[in-house]
C-alpha cells in the first residue's frame, strides 16, 4: 500500500525537497532536479506505486510514446546518478534531517522517511490524503466606472494567487495563465478547461471615494454552483484584511487546513503600508504596457512605494526589472547606463527579502546584462530553489541558461515553466523562442516568438527578437517589416543578452538583416 502523508508531512517533505534542489550536488543539473522533483511529487500525491521507467522517460525525459526501456537505458542511468547524488547530499549536509529521501535500487518510487526528532513527532498523524484541488483566480472586475481603478482588480487577484499558492493543500494556476482569461462572455466551463482548474475564483472591486467594496466567489464550473462567496466594505486601508479573509475563506470552503507556517505566510505583504502597496500595484499595471512612456511612469510609482516604505522589497525588484527593460530598448539616453540603478535596486530587494523568488530571479537578470553569466545563473537557481514552482524563476533561469550556452538545461527549465502555465504567457513564449534561438532551432524560435506577439502585441522584446530571427532565416522582407514595428517605439538599437559566442554572432547577423544595426 502506498504511504499516505498528512498535510504537515507533505509540507515538510516539500520544504526538504527545496533544500535538496538548491544544494551543490543538484544545482548544476536541471535534469536531475526535474527527475527528483517528479518522483517525490508523484509519491506525495499517492501515485508512487505507479512510477515505472516508461512514465519517467515520457514525463521527465521527453521520450516519445514509442519509448522502449530495453533499447534506451536513460532512466536506469539517470536513476543511478540520482541515487549517488542523494547520498552525496546527506553525507555533506552537516546536520540531521527530520526528512530523508532515498531511491532504492530497482525502483523509481522514492522512500520518504520522516524521523523521530521533535519537529518530526509534531507532524505525526497519518491523515488520509486527498488530491489537492486546482483553482484559478481570474482578474477581479472593476465596477467603479473609472478605468483608472482597473489596476486594483488585477492587484487583488494577484495577491490571492500569491496567498493561496502558499497553501500546500491547494494547486493554484499561475497568474500568467489565469490573467489571459479576461473575456466575460467566455463560459466558465471553457475557462476551467483551458486552465485545467477544478474551481474558479472570480470577484469584483468598486471604489467610492475612500471606501472600497470587494466581492469574491468560489465557483464550481462542473455544477455551475457557488461553493463560497463573501462581500466586504471598508476603508482602503482595510484591503489587506479583506484579502486575508478571502484567502482563508477559500481554503475553508475547500476543506483545506493551513499548517502553522502557512497560517503565518498567508496575508504576508512585505509592507504594512497600504499606500505603498497601492503605489506598487499602479506601477505593475503600467509596466505591462511595455512602452517607453508606461515604463517611466511605472518607475515613478515604484519609487513612491519605496519612499512610503523604504523596507518594502517588491518595488525595488520591479525598479530593477524596469531599468533592465530601459537598457535593452535604449529608452534612457539621458544616463550612461540604467544597469547601475538596476543592480542597486536588485541587490536591495534581495537584502530586504531573501525569501522572495522574484527578487533573486531579477537580480540574476540584471547580472546577465553586466555579462556575469555565472553569478546570474546562481541567482536564478536560488530563485528556483526557494520556489521550484515559480514560473518567473523558471523563465528567467531558462533565459540565463540559453544566454550562457547551456541549451540542454535551458530546454528543461523552459519546459518546466510552460508546465506551470496551462496558457503560456507572452513572456513565456518569448523565453521559449530565445531558448530555441540559442540552440540554432530558428524555425522553432520563430514559431514561439510569433505566439508571444499574438498573446501580447505590446510586448516589444518579442517583436524585436522575431525580426532578428526572420533575418537569420533569410526572410529579409519579414525581418524589415517586423523591425518597423519595433522602430515605432524604440528607434535605437536594442541590446543582445546572449553571452555564448554562437548565438551572439547569429543574433548580430539577424539584426543587420532586419536593418536594426
Amino acid at each position: 500500500m502506498a504511504a499516505r502523508f498528512n498535510e504537515a508531512e507533505r509540507s515538510a517533505v516539500r520544504a526538504h525537497l527545496d533544500d535538496i534542489l538548491g544544494s551543490e550536488p543538484f544545482l548544476k543539473s536541471g535534469r536531475r532536479q526535474r527527475f527528483l522533483e517528479y518522483i517525490v511529487t508523484e509519491t506525495l500525491e499517492g501515485r508512487g506505486g505507479a512510477l515505472k521507467g516508461y512514465s519517467v522517460a515520457v514525463d521527465v525525459f521527453d521520450r516519445p510514446a514509442t519509448f522502449d526501456p530495453a533499447l534506451d537505458p536513460i532512466v536506469r542511468v539517470e536513476a543511478g546518478r540520482l541515487r549517488e547524488k542523494l547520498r552525496d547530499y546527506y553525507a555533506s549536509a552537516g546536520r540531521p534531517n527530520d526528512v530523508r529521501i532515498e531511491l532504492p535500487k530497482g525502483r523509481y518510487a522514492p522512500r520518504i522517511e520522516i524521523g523521530t526528532g521533535p519537529s518530526a513527532l509534531a507532524r505525526r498523524g497519518r491523515e488520509p490524503d486527498a488530491a489537492r484541488p486546482t483553482l484559478a483566480v481570474l482578474p477581479f472586475v472593476n465596477l467603479s466606472g473609472d478605468r483608472s481603478n482597473d489596476y486594483l482588480g488585477d492587484g487583488l487577484a494577484d495577491e490571492l494567487v500569491t496567498d493561496l499558492g502558499r497553501i500546500s493543500g491547494l494547486r493554484v494556476v499561475s497568474r500568467h495563465s489565469s490573467f489571459l482569461c479576461r473575456n466575460p462572455d467566455l463560459p466558465l466551463a471553457n475557462i476551467a478547461d483551458a486552465l485545467k482548474a477544478r474551481f474558479i475564483i472570480e470577484g469584483s472591486v468598486q471604489v467610492e471615494r475612500a471606501q472600497v467594496r470587494v466581492s469574491a466567489n468560489v465557483l464550481d464550473p462542473a455544477s455551475g454552483g457557488s461553493l463560497w462567496s463573501a462581500r466586504f466594505k471598508g476603508d482602503r486601508r482595510e484591503l489587506f484584511s479583506m484579502q486575508d479573509q478571502i484567502s482563508r475563506g477559500v481554503a475553508s470552503a475547500l476543506s483545506v487546513k493551513l499548517t502553522p507556517r502557512e497560517s503565518e505566510l498567508v496575508g504576508r505583504r512585505g509592507t504594512e503600508s497600504t499606500r505603498a502597496h497601492d503605489a506598487l500595484l499602479k506601477g505593475l499595471s503600467l509596466f505591462c504596457g511595455y512602452s517607453e512612456t508606461t515604463c517611466a511612469e511605472a518607475q515613478d510609482h515604484f519609487r513612491e512605494a519605496t519612499r512610503l516604505d523604504p523596507a518594502y522589497a517588491a518595488p525595488h525588484t520591479w525598479l530593477a526589472r524596469s531599468y533592465v527593460l530601459q537598457h535593452c530598448m535604449n529608452w534612457r539616453t539621458d544616463v550612461q547606463s540604467p544597469l547601475e540603478p538596476a543592480v542597486a535596486h536588485a541587490q536591495t530587494a534581495v537584502a530586504l527579502d531573501g525569501d522572495a523568488p522574484l527578487a533573486h530571479a531579477v537580480h540574476g537578470w540584471t547580472l546577465l546584462f553586466l555579462r556575469d553569466g555565472e553569478a546570474a545563473l546562481a541567482a536564478a537557481r536560488r530563485a528556483c530553489a526557494i520556489d521550484p514552482c515559480s514560473p518567473d524563476g523558471r523563465m528567467f533561469q531558462a533565459l540565463i541558461e540559453a544566454s550562457t550556452g547551456r541549451t540542454a538545461e535551458a530546454d528543461l527549465s523552459i519546459e518546466a515553466a510552460m508546465a506551470l502555465q496551462p496558457l503560456p504567457s507572452s513572456f513565456c513564449f518569448y523565453a521559449l523562442g530565445m531558448c530555441r534561438f540559442a540552440a540554432a532551432d530558428y524555425d522553432g524560435a520563430r514559431e514561439a516568438l510569433l505566439r508571444s506577439t499574438e498573446v501580447n502585441p505590446a510586448f516589444l522584446p518579442a517583436h524585436y527578437a522575431l525580426a532578428i530571427t526572420y533575418g537569420v532565416c533569410g526572410r529579409d522582407a519579414e525581418a524589415v517589416a517586423t523591425a518597423a514595428i519595433v522602430r515605432l517605439k524604440a528607434p535605437f538599437i536594442a541590446k543582445t543578452f546572449f553571452l555564448a559566442p554562437g548565438p551572439a554572432k547569429a543574433y548580430l547577423a539577424g539584426r543587420r538583416a532586419g536593418g536594426l544595426g
